[in-house]
């Protein structure tokens, strides 16, 4: 009996734990905000970042200058995120990004604009003609941004989320 009540003890501890354990780990897939994504901040380190998203990124340095950029591929997300000097600027996401006002990747840019209003500034597409970005930023310092890439055919292609590196073309430029 008394060893019964030893193990139903233990189950019962370790499940009212595991709870707690899971929850300190932070990791995608995760809603974009302006203060991050999965716990992910400009500034952090690629080992900070590992250890928030649960992934092993491998650093591609061949754009020079301190600049690298890496796949990043976890849990129905997809896209690169880019270092400076070794500190996370920015990520894109292509696929399974989405924000807590519902607008996610394939939303026209209709919802786009009743969603956030007035607070989004936008730019013609360096690369695609009729494409626009669009930017929301963070209304206090620190000034961060969510970015919308928005097909001619006016639908989310691409959300990001970063320093002032989101509002870089190509590489760390």
């Amino acid at each position: 009996m008394r060893r019964l009540l030893f193990t139903s003890v233990v189950l019962v501890t370790a499940a009212a734990c595991a709870p707690v354990v899971g929850a300190s780990v932070r990791a995608l897939p995760a809603k974009m905000t302006l203060q991050g994504v999965g716990g992910v901040r400009p500034g952090m380190t690629v080992a900070q970042v590992d250890a928030r998203w649960g992934v092993k990124l491998r650093l591609d340095r061949s754009l020079g200058s301190g600049c690298a950029t890496a796949s990043v591929r976890r849990g129905g997300m997809s896209g690169y995120a880019l270092f400076e000097n070794g500190r996370f600027g920015a990520v894109w996401f292509r696929k399974g990004a989405v924000t807590p006002a519902g607008i996610r990747i394939g939303s026209t840019v209709g919802a786009l604009r009743k969603a956030y209003g007035f607070r989004l500034g936008s730019r013609l597409n360096k690369y695609t003609p009729g494409a626009r970005d669009y930017f929301l930023r963070s209304p206090s310092r620190p000034r961060w941004e969510l970015r919308f890439d928005v097909s001619p055919r006016g639908r989310v292609t691409e959300i990001a989320f970063g320093s002032r590196a989101v509002r870089y073309v190509e590489g760390c430029a």
